[in-house]
C-alpha cells in the first residue's frame, strides 16, 4: 500500500507542481463531525492548510494500486481536489470559483469532459450553487468547507 504522501506527490506531479509550490496539506483518516461527511478535503483556519481525508474511495483507490501513481482516474481526482482547495486558501469562500478551478484542473490532467468524474464535479457545483442562492450562504457539496480551527 502506498503512504498518503506518496499520492499527494503522484496528484501534484499530474498538476505540473511540487509540494514546495503548494500550501500545507495535512491527512486525516476521517473529517470532524463539523465538516460535511462527502468532503474530501477542508480548510483549516488560521493557517490556511489544506486537510486532506484519507478514507475517502478515490484516496484508498490510489493506495492500493499495484504501481505507484498508477491509478490514474483516483490520482486526477484527488489532483481537482487540490485545485480547489488551493483556490480556496488563495482567493477566499467562494465555492463556485473554486469548482471551476477544479474543473479546470481536472481537464489539465486529461480527466474526460463527458466523463463520470468530471460530470460528478459539475453536478456538485451545480448543487452548491442552487443551495448557495436559496441560502445566501456558500457550502459545500463534495469538496471543502472553511472551518474555525479546533
Amino acid at each position: 500500500m502506498w503512504s498518503a504522501e506518496s499520492v499527494v506527490v503522484c496528484a501534484l506531479t499530474l498538476l505540473g507542481r511540487t509540494q514546495a509550490q503548494f500550501p500545507a496539506i495535512q491527512f486525516v483518516d476521517k473529517a470532524p463531525a463539523y465538516v460535511s461527511r462527502l468532503a474530501q478535503a477542508y480548510i483549516q483556519d488560521p493557517d490556511a492548510r489544506i486537510v486532506l481525508v484519507t478514507s475517502t474511495s478515490a484516496f484508498a483507490r490510489a493506495r492500493r494500486a499495484a504501481f505507484e501513481c498508477s491509478e490514474v482516474e483516483a490520482i486526477r481526482e484527488i489532483a481537482g481536489v487540490l485545485a480547489h482547495e488551493e483556490w480556496h486558501v488563495l482567493h477566499g469562500a467562494d465555492e463556485e470559483a473554486a469548482y471551476d478551478a477544479q474543473l479546470t484542473a481536472l481537464l489539465y490532467v486529461g480527466a474526460d469532459q463527458n466523463g463520470a468524474l468530471y460530470h460528478k464535479i459539475m453536478q456538485a457545483k451545480q448543487a452548491v450553487t442552487r443551495r448557495s442562492s436559496r441560502a445566501g450562504v456558500l457550502a459545500s457539496a463534495t469538496s471543502s468547507v472553511r472551518v474555525p480551527p479546533p
